[in-house]
């Protein structure tokens, strides 16, 4: 059932690579753990600007496109921490966001 307004989603995309980029940052993170944080979180807000949905700025990516970016996110969060050292809570970070996308990606609105 989708019931989550691609509005809701789409300031759940900015918040989630804003995020990222600060806790990227804040927690210490070095070496590729620190870049891939913070190359994830530039390219979630990128892809947020490319898609066709209220918050989006140039409309490139359909929202079943989106969505489908957003699954890849969701498996490449879940993994993160096992590919990277990271601090521990960007482990716990990575895991909620991973659950977060995955749950996302199976309630919003298709527009």
């Amino acid at each position: 059932m989708r019931f989550v307004p691609t509005l809701v989603h789409g300031i759940a995309d900015y918040l989630v690579g804003a995020g990222m980029i600060l806790l990227a940052f804040a927690t210490g993170a070095t070496g590729a753990g620190f870049v891939a944080y913070l190359l994830l979180g530039l390219l979630a807000i990128a892809y947020a600007l490319a898609t066709d949905y209220e918050l989006g700025w140039k409309p490139l990516l359909s929202m079943p496109a989106h969505l489908a970016v957003d699954a890849g996110f969701a498996a490449v969060m879940l993994i993160l921490p096992l590919v990277f050292t990271l601090p521990p809570l960007l482990e716990g970070v990575s895991l909620a966001i991973a659950l977060t996308a995955a749950l996302l990606v199976a309630t919003t609105k298709l527009r």
